[in-house]
């Protein structure tokens, strides 16, 4: 399987790295004698590897000695292509074992526009979309995550759904299918919906939720694990060898919200309240940032200012981490909760942006979705922020909630004008991002039976808005309006959802999350073929229909629900909704503006002590990191300087970086021994410092050589001409038809091909930069300049060798042997001597 990815997969992809594994911190296990757990999300790579629960549960499962536990993302669209024509099956990233071989899948399913991708992966592993045409041959499908709170839009494709808290519940599951090996595929189902609670099967039910078999309860008690244990939380993390969307390190402290806002379902699923003690949240910290070598650190939980004594917490980490240049960052923070401690903590090494979540533009609107803070309170937090020295504020509102007015809308904009002029009265120029989000009613919430607004509502209402706003330095951002409505149809659907999702799957809907690939008119066609009125799902459900996920229980009842709608809606006065009318009516005075340059803030000079020393490091990576891309190389040696505790020099100002030089950038998919990089210290080099370096690098990256430089500071890039790449051929050319190629290329006055660049394709004569071209010892040895010595792509000299019309050259096993510098006399100088 390996031997067939690296040769027909990973060369051809956009993204490799996505696929290969290799990372620090995953774990692979002789699979002898246990039971194979495949943990799946269904979406990039990116965003899945960001998602802390992932780790988590990866963490607990791999510890126990009877269980293996890999994973596998959602691929993208040119590797899904290429896998079905090569009939490459869907794969873990451990083992590149394939996912129908495991025991179980496992999906972690965060939102409903992850349903199609969902598919995708079940079909690319070559197992059957519909539960009911799965065999004892196939793994058991599971899914669990926010978004299964209603299970019924996937109740067709999935077999197993387990509700709520997953820690324990997970490995119970992983335990009963251990000790049932070899059984039928109903009786492992049979006997996990008799011993493990939480579980919901859906060939156990009717098309009521009514169980058809006597072991199977009428209701399903969502889990809840009454403490969050030091250890569910891994001292060694999954490094990505990518970027990441999040790419950083997340350290929950709290799960639960306290606010109970009444449009937020994260709210009652994620209830009761659990905080994590301080001590044990800065020991994990250090503990993994030592064993990661991030350069921040995130306080996750759903309402990150509301945790006890939060400024003491991020005071503390910050003590103890900036002194390495680690920041603590927090996200979006709830007006009125932040003081100067805590913004001074999160500002000690960098300033990251601030999000504020103000909701609703009225402190009425604010008041009925339980956003109960005055108008006073964002002023004051923003004046704060603006003083402490951020220059750029996010806020983020709803738009469409229930009873929302036209005086609604015009708060936004009033408390926008009112932030703006905030910030003109502080020094420096202020920018002003407005996110706009539109409201989806969701299930097990008092707005649960609300209507969804149309897009065109939705549409006219961000018109609205963005006219009545005036001012300079204030963008708006807002999510797609067509998205939210198929993310609120399909979040309160029933299991008729099922035939939908599928006829949109198989027109070709993935990655429906993503704007570049959402396909609206797909999914219009999808309902239309299966006879549902798209429009009749965005009405208000009457309190006395059923509810398709009434049999999950997870906080407060239906009931409780339905009277707490009843009672807000009763304290309302007499409201006009709005409506789209003459969007220049009643626009609200705009505030005195100045023009002209602000004075500017005179520049401090930085004091910086005289750099001690220089050190040069030859590197090389194997063929483990081919994929990584120059910047994913960048990261990773900034990591390992970090967990070496190496005392490295950092630059000044705003976002402080390491003082890092590299050379040239080695092409995606090469291996190399020959790299290169100039790390300045603020000590003078120790040999221990490189032996620890050393250690801290992981298995497939190595130094080759180091030494102090004592020349000035000059880009490594700027002093190299010449670099040696070595390709094998026996698999690939005869070696006299080979020579013959190399004889006549070096015999050509000119070489010209087409090169394709930022601005455009052109004709360009690669002959003067090929200094020389040789076979010996089963290798192609190629000499090419680079610099100042003339350039030519190893690609591009490949092409013409293989005169492939294809990218098979893509495939070869390309390595970087040497780079030096030839002077003006023909002298090759090693880079150790530049």
């Amino acid at each position: 399987m390996k031997d067939l990815l690296e040769k027909k997969l990973f060369p051809h992809v956009i993204k490799p790295g996505r696929y290969t594994g290799g990372e620090i911190g995953q774990i692979v296990k002789n699979p002898e004698g246990k039971t194979l757990y495949l943990h799946a999300f269904p979406d990039k790579y990116e965003l899945g590897q960001a998602y802390m629960g992932l780790q988590t549960l990866y963490h607990i499962v791999n510890k126990d000695e009877r269980f293996l536990c890999e994973r596998a993302y959602a691929v993208d669209i040119d590797a899904e292509e290429i896998m079905r024509r090569e009939n490459i099956p869907l794969f873990s990233l451990e083992s590149y074992r394939p996912a129908k071989d495991f025991d179980a899948i496992g999906f972690t399913v965060p939102f409903e526009l992850l349903f199609t991708s969902l598919l995708s992966m079940i079909d690319l592993a070559q197992i059957p979309i519909l539960a009911a045409e799965r065999t004892d041959d196939h793994p058991i499908i599971m899914a669990g995550g926010p978004s299964v709170y209603n299970p019924e839009p996937l109740a067709d494709f999935i077999d197993l759904f387990f509700i709520g808290d997953g820690e324990e519940g997970l490995p119970e599951i992983l335990d009963v299918l251990h000790q049932m090996r070899g059984e039928s595929r109903r009786a492992k189902l049979e006997a996990i919906v008799r011993k493990v609670k939480s579980v919901y099967v859906p060939a156990f039910y009717d098309s009521g939720h009514k169980p058809t078999v006597d072991f199977a309860p009428e209701t399903i008690e969502a889990r809840v694990e009454p403490s969050l244990k030091p250890e569910y939380y891994p001292e060694q993390p999954i490094i990505p060898l990518i970027d990441i969307v999040h790419n950083y390190l997340a350290v929950e402290i709290m799960r639960g919200c306290p606010q109970a806002c009444r449009f937020c379902m994260a709210g009652p699923i994620y209830r009761p309240v659990r905080t994590r003690d301080q001590n044990e949240i800065i020991r994990q910290t250090e503990t993994q940032l030592g064993n990661t070598g991030y350069d921040e650190v995130t306080l996750l939980s759903l309402s990150t200012s509301d945790y006890p004594d939060i400024a003491s917490l991020a005071t503390k980490l910050a003590k103890r981490l900036a002194p390495k240049r680690i920041s603590v960052a927090l996200p979006s923070l709830r007006p009125g909760t932040i003081s100067p401690q805590l913004l001074d903590a999160v500002s000690k090494v960098r300033k990251a942006g601030l999000t504020l979540a103000p909701e609703a533009g009225t402190e009425r609107l604010r008041l009925f979705i339980r956003k109960d803070f005055r108008d006073e309170a964002i002023y004051d937090t923003v004046r704060l922020a603006f003083d402490k020295g951020w220059t750029t504020l996010k806020l983020y509102f709803m738009i469409g909630l229930p009873t929302e007015t036209e005086k609604d809308l015009l708060g936004i904009i009033d408390v926008i004008r009112r932030v703006y002029e905030i910030g003109r009265n502080t020094n420096g120029r202020k920018t002003i991002n407005i996110t706009l989000s539109p409201f989806a009613p969701k299930p097990h919430t008092p707005f649960q039976w609300d209507e969804v607004c149309s897009p065109d509502v939705i549409e006219r209402k961000i018109g609205f808005l963005r006219h009545h706003n005036r001012i300079r330095n204030v963008h708006f951002k807002y999510t797609s309006t067509e998205t939210n409505m198929l993310q609120a149809v399909l979040g309160r659907g029933g299991r008729e959802m099922g035939r939908v999702i599928l006829a949109a799957y198989n027109k070709g809907c993935r990655f429906d999350g993503w704007t570049d690939h959402f396909n609206f008119s797909k999914w219009a066609e999808a309902f239309t073929e299966c006879g549902i009125e798209l429009g009749d799902h965005l009405k208000p459900i009457p309190f006395s229909n059923p509810l398709p996920w009434g049999y999950i229980t997870k906080g407060p009842s239906a009931e409780h629900l339905q009277k707490e709608r009843e009672r807000t809606s009763a304290t309302l006065k007499d409201y006009t909704p709005w409506q789209a009318g003459d969007d220049k009516a009643d626009e609200p005075e705009a505030p005195a503006m100045s023009f002209g340059r602000a004075t500017k803030k005179a520049p401090t000079r930085a004091v910086v002590a005289p750099t001690k020393s220089r050190v040069r490091l030859m590197w090389g990576k194997t063929a483990r990191y081919k994929y990584m891309s120059h910047l994913d190389n960048l990261r990773t040696l900034e990591r390992a300087i970090r967990r070496s505790d190496m005392p490295i020099a950092y630059s000044q100002g705003f976002n402080p970086s390491m003082k890092l030089s590299f050379g040239p950038p080695l092409p995606l998919g090469f291996t190399s021994e020959a790299e290169l990089v100039d790390i300045t210290l603020d000590t003078n080099i120790m040999p221990y410092m490189i032996d620890n370096l050393k250690l801290a690098l992981q298995d497939g990256i190595y130094i080759v050589d180091s030494r102090v430089v004592f020349t000035k500071a000059k880009s490594i890039s700027s002093l190299l001409n010449r670099v040696i790449y070595t390709v094998p051929f026996k698999e690939k050319w005869n070696e006299s038809d080979l020579n013959d190629k190399v004889t006549a290329l070096l015999d050509s006055q000119t070489l010209e091909i087409e090169r394709v660049g930022k601005s455009g394709t052109k004709v360009v004569d690669i002959r003067p930069g090929i200094y020389d071209l040789k076979v010996e010892n089963d290798l192609l040895v190629m000499t090419m300049g680079v610099g100042d010595g003339g350039y030519v792509r190893p690609s591009e000299l490949l092409r013409l060798l293989t005169e492939d019309d294809d990218d098979a050259y893509l495939a070869y096993m390309v390595h970087r042997k040497e780079m030096y510098r030839v002077d003006e006399n023909g002298e090759k100088i090693h880079p150790m001597d530049l």
